[in-house]
């Protein structure tokens, strides 16, 4: 298991708004972890039907809660993202940032799976 400096997310914005409640905080990573799983399987959907405004509403719809996690390394992805749906596409273009998308949310919800077990002990 990689150490907390290889975190893709940082709770700071959860624990600021949840006055130190871990069940506000449990629950907003439960809250995460459906809307991304959703997200993923919505991207592969929109980019295998070729549906860019499917593309640009999911990329929007989990835009807020990446900021919220501070997962900084997929924020400019998920906006190019986004904008390129609302562009009309450049599918080449769209094809690795969505895949890139897929891979990062998957690596949080397993980090993410992690932090649930640590804050449930």
């Amino acid at each position: 298991m990689k150490n907390s400096q290889d975190k893709l997310y940082n709770l700071i914005n959860l624990e600021e708004i949840s006055g130190g409640s871990d069940d506000f905080i449990r629950e907003m990573i439960k809250l995460f972890v459906t809307q991304a799983k959703s997200t993923i399987d919505g991207l592969n959907n929109a980019f295998d039907q070729k549906d860019l405004n499917e593309i640009k509403n999911l990329a929007h719809q989990i835009k807020p809660s990446i900021d919220n996690l501070r997962i900084d390394v997929l924020s400019p992805v998920i906006r190019e993202v986004e904008r390129l749906a609302e562009d009309g596409g450049a599918w080449e273009k769209l094809s690795p940032m969505i895949m890139e998308t897929n891979t990062v949310l998957e690596a949080v919800l397993s980090q993410l799976d992690e932090e649930l077990k640590n804050r449930t002990a």
